[in-house]
């Protein structure tokens, strides 16, 4: 259901024009002295209007009334007739349910507030918050509650509104939509949980949400059809989609193409010259500071990748790739396709030969491959591959084995074996070099 919450206040409001252009272009003016009555019409009439009330605006605002006026050019003061919103509302046939508020002087009356006013939302309505005449602790305590509800109770806010009386020129005033301020709250939510997780579902969403509307309106302004920059905003969400998709999912071949492809979206998004999206610039840096590692060198890549991971929490995948980039540079060192599946499997049988223990013997079908990986196999990197595979293999049987490891055992060997694997493959290539 489509909700506006609106504030009444207290002030003697003067009758003005209200304007507003929607994304659409579609143009509003409404002569009113209550903004609300503009608001209703930039909703529509299917939306229901409720309406904040503390005692002193039900009294001054809420009802027709005789009060006072004062001429801005004289200062004479005279009686003046003021219309109330809800004779108004009811006039047009708008629907409304008057929500009292009390004034927030104390913990006790801001709680109380926020409870009635998360009472109004059901699951997945659509909200438009009307911030014109809100008053004292209201704000932070209405922006609280849209929030919570966005989480309990999966509410959209489409928008949030404030008529600009102050901005008013010529008899007309205008509706400004602030709602980039709520989405950069999600925005930062949504990035926050890619840095902490890996997830980009959200802030993939919101980059979706919030920018594709932007650069509509700044296309039709320049009657440009095919925009570069809405190209690039495209490849933002998909590059971040597929980074994630591809960690949780230990997509190793496609690894680095994933987080290179990423790493330069996000660079080609510095060159968009938009207003409105400086406030996500720093958010972006943020993102890629966590992929800005990439260079297309595969086991590079995977190696750092790994060390993502471990950062993200994500043990298992760690594990995973840490061990299959062995395989990986084993490829790379013999100039041998990393990507065929029966190779990599035979490689690894070969690497057992070179365990410092129990090493096994090979058939004779590796006996060739073996000459060709013998000068880049140590007994160090086979001990590696060897005890990777070990908790590889706890962690894929879900601990039913004789002595599964602790959580914490998974962490903190993993820094070993990230260090070990860089001081045997990294080392030894600065040694060839």
């Amino acid at each position: 259901m489509k909700k506006i919450i609106t504030f009444l206040g207290t002030n003697n409001y003067e009758e003005i024009i209200y304007t507003y252009t929607n994304e659409e272009g579609k143009e509003f003016e409404v002569k009113t002295r209550l903004v609300q009555e503009a608001i209703s019409e930039i909703v529509g009439k299917d939306a229901i209007i409720y309406v904040c009330l503390t005692d002193r605006a039900r009294e001054t605002n809420w009802i027709d009334r005789i009060g006072e006026k004062v001429d801005r050019k004289t200062g004479e003061k005279r009686e003046a007739f003021y219309y109330g919103l809800k004779p108004r509302l009811e006039s047009k046939n708008i629907k409304y349910e008057e929500l009292p508020l009390r004034d927030g002087a104390n913990n006790e009356e801001m709680w109380e507030n926020f409870g009635r006013i998360f009472d109004i939302f059901e699951e997945g309505d659509e909200v438009y918050f009307d911030v014109t005449h809100s008053f004292r602790s209201i704000p932070f305590i209405v922006m609280s509650v849209l929030n919570y509800a966005k989480f309990i109770k999966n509410i959209e806010i489409k928008s949030i509104y404030y008529g600009a009386f102050e901005a008013m020129k010529d008899g007309k005033a205008p509706i400004f939509n602030l709602s980039i301020f709520n989405q950069i709250t999600d925005w930062t939510i949504g990035a926050e949980r890619f840095i902490s997780t890996g997830d980009s579902k959200q802030l993939s969403n919101m980059i979706e949400t919030t920018i594709q509307p932007i650069l509509r309106k700044q296309n039709k302004d320049k009657g440009d059809k095919d925009d570069e920059e809405a190209r690039v905003v495209n490849r933002i969400r998909s590059s971040l989609k597929n980074f994630s998709e591809g960690l949780y999912t230990v997509r190793g071949s496609k690894t680095s193409n994933y987080g290179t492809t990423l790493k330069k979206a996000l660079e080609s998004i510095k060159e968009i010259n938009i207003d409105e999206l400086k406030p996500f610039e720093k958010i972006l840096d943020k993102i890629y500071e966590k992929v800005h590692f990439y260079s297309n060198d595969i086991i590079l890549d995977v190696h750092n990748t790994v060390k993502l991971c471990r950062d993200l929490n994500l043990i298992q995948q760690a594990y995973t790739y840490l061990q299959e980039n062995i395989i990986s540079y084993l490829c790379v060192k013999a100039n041998m396709d990393l990507y065929d599946e029966d190779l990599r499997m035979d490689i690894s049988r070969v690497i057992p030969h070179y365990r410092s223990h129990d090493r096994l013997e090979l058939s004779q079908e590796l006996l060739e491959l073996n000459e060709r990986l013998k000068p880049y196999i140590s007994s160090d990197l086979a001990d590696l591959y060897k005890d990777l595979g070990d908790f590889r293999n706890d962690i894929n049987h879900g601990g039913y084995r004789k002595n599964s490891r602790r959580y914490s055992t998974f962490y903190e060997k993993l820094d070993d074996f990230i260090l070990k694997f860089e001081s045997i493959v990294f080392n030894a290539n600065a040694s060839n070099n």
